[in-house]
């Protein structure tokens, strides 16, 4: 168990390399007929946000942890790690964008013999961001997410949704997102009983984005129930752009993996992240 520890401790600093390399810097250069792909903060003179060519989508982390309603052993303490990266496709009128993007979530039961990996969920789509004002962003998607497993373990959902992002203060970041699609379950309104058709979420952040502390609500079983998301980060640096964080994550209800969407759990993790201060998108 030390031993795996150990392992786990290892792998969450080599988390801050790895997920490091996906910083992209600005183009600088504009004197060749290239717009500037910049990201650019909305508090800045009102100027409309810009999306570089490569870059984060959401956030990016590595963080090990336990179920809180279970006592710790090698079954209930997991690895868990998000890789997310969106690639600019088309900026239409200097308004809206184009993006492909990708986000890869793995639950790895690092802990138990042979280290196998519980579920990794793969999670393509495209998305349209348009700058509807300096505070408000509407963001339409075409989403696809499956486990990669055959038989009865598979999962897979296509889905459209619509997401708002609302700025109203320096220190405050609001969300709301809706999702509806196609479930290969027989029963599609039992995955939706427990997944729920939305979500809204809330940040408190320090103006350079160092500090940041958000909650995620998502109703589910039709708003009789709802299941919880809390994280927070610290920035290791005061220098700007994509900068390692350390990383704590606290949920409860459902949806933890796709494999065990009807399952009630409990976690708490901490880890190290990237996260993108431009988006916010949960």
């Amino acid at each position: 168990m030390i031993r795996k520890l150990y392992i786990s401790l290892l792998l969450l600093v080599s988390g801050i390399s790895l997920l490091s390399a996906q910083e992209v810097q600005p183009l600088q250069n504009q004197t060749q007929g290239v717009d500037s792909v910049a990201v650019i903060s909305p508090q800045q003179q009102g100027v409309a946000k810009r999306f570089p060519t490569f870059g984060l989508w959401r956030t990016s982390y590595v963080a090990t942890g336990f179920q809180t309603n279970k006592r710790i052993s090698v079954n209930t303490a997991d690895v868990k790690f998000q890789f997310s990266i969106a690639l600019h496709l088309w900026r239409i009128r200097n308004k809206a964008d184009i993006l492909f993007t990708y986000t890869q979530h793995s639950v790895w039961d690092i802990y138990r013999p042979s280290c196998p990996f519980r579920e990794t969920a793969y999670n393509p789509g495209i998305w349209a961001a348009w700058q509807v004002s300096r505070k408000v962003e509407l963001l339409f998607g075409i989403e696809h997410e499956s486990n990669g497993m055959g038989g009865l373990e598979s999962r897979s959902f296509n889905y459209a949704t619509v997401a708002c992002l609302y700025e109203p203060s320096p220190y405050w970041r609001l969300g709301a997102r809706l999702w509806y699609g196609y479930y290969d379950i027989d029963n599609i309104e039992r995955y939706f009983r427990y997944r729920g058709v939305g979500h809204l979420w809330a940040t408190v952040h320090t103006p350079n984005n160092r500090f940041q502390f958000t909650v995620l609500v998502n109703p589910s079983n039709w708003f009789k129930n709802y299941n919880l998301h809390i994280e927070t980060s610290w920035r290791l640096s005061k220098r700007k752009g994509v900068v390692p964080s350390l990383y704590a994550q606290y949920s409860c209800g459902y949806g933890d993996t796709m494999l065990d969407y009807n399952r009630y759990h409990t976690s708490l993790r901490i880890g190290i992240a990237l996260k993108n201060d431009n988006i916010s998108l949960y």
